[in-house]
């Protein structure tokens, strides 16, 4: 496996910051932060967001505020200049960031006396949950994607398990496999496989057959509703690799479903968050 270091996370955190603040007025793709701070796509944003407390684009937007905020202190420029300048549309929409960020209007802040703003400051977390080590091997499944919004896929499981019904009473086991993520890839081109182990099912023209890659995973289990598994994605990926010294591999994340939600009420459901750990040598 690929071993690594805080200190080296940090630093590589670092050039994606310095990326964005040389930049801070042009557009920059999430590739190019990715590619600068050597991490794969699909996993740096939930790392930034751990471990900085704030998603790239807040990033972005609160140091054009704090640039703004020194304009105003520093200079006689019109303050629908300096609202243009950070990005906002409008007079209205840069006075009410400005006034969550700096608990006053900027036209009040501007005569204001000086004082220190107060800093941001953000204490990465520990990770919330146990995450294990486990190696798995590939895992045949067949799979029905698709497209959209993460809320949607209850209908595709609903036609897959039709599918499933029509063969066999055993409940199938069943496994999610996401490719994106909704800080990169918009809303509508968002992908899902939802797949269930192939055993002695028979194929047809609506599933695909998949497999699930073998190989050593970081295994963190969410309990609870589907809709909060982002806050177990960003516990595992986001809080403890980085203290674990070691790398997630540019694989999609697999969910394993442990219990039935037609059964068990949408608290008592649990489900394992698997991200491949990288191998030495391999891209990330």
């Amino acid at each position: 496996m690929k071993h690594t270091t805080i200190e080296d996370y940090r630093q590589r955190l670092l050039k994606a910051q310095r990326l964005l603040e040389k930049h801070l007025d042009e557009p920059i793709s999430p590739s190019m932060l990715a590619k600068a701070a050597h991490f794969s796509l699909h996993h740096f944003h939930r790392i930034f967001r751990a471990q900085y407390g704030e998603s790239v684009m807040q990033h972005i937007r609160r140091l054009r505020l704090e640039r703004a905020a020194r304009l105003i202190r520093s200079s006689g420029t019109r303050l629908i200049e300096i609202a243009l300048s950070a990005g906002y549309e409008s007079h209205e929409a840069f006075t009410r960031a400005f006034i969550e960020r700096f608990g006053t209007p900027p036209s009040l802040y501007r005569e204001r006396q000086p004082t220190d703003p107060k800093p941001f400051r953000y204490q990465p977390e520990p990770p919330k949950g146990l995450v294990q080590i486990l190696t798995y091997p590939s895992i045949p499944v067949f799979g029905m994607r698709s497209y959209g919004s993460y809320e949607q896929v209850g209908m595709t499981w609903g036609k897959l398990l039709s599918w499933v019904q029509k063969q066999t009473t055993l409940l199938p086991i069943m496994y999610g496999i996401c490719p994106d993520d909704t800080e990169v890839t918009e809303e509508k081109h968002l992908r899902f496989d939802a797949c269930v182990v192939r055993q002695n099912l028979i194929p047809d023209s609506e599933v695909t057959a998949l497999e699930i890659p073998a190989g050593t995973y970081a295994v963190g289990i969410h309990k609870g509703p589907y809709h909060l598994l982002h806050e177990t994605y960003l516990d595992v990926i986001g809080r403890w690799f980085p203290q674990s010294g070691l790398e997630p591999a540019p694989d999609p994340v697999i969910e394993h479903y442990l219990n039935d939600p037609r059964k068990v009420k949408e608290e008592e459901l649990q489900t394992e968050i698997r991200v491949r750990i990288a191998e030495e040598g391999s891209f990330t």
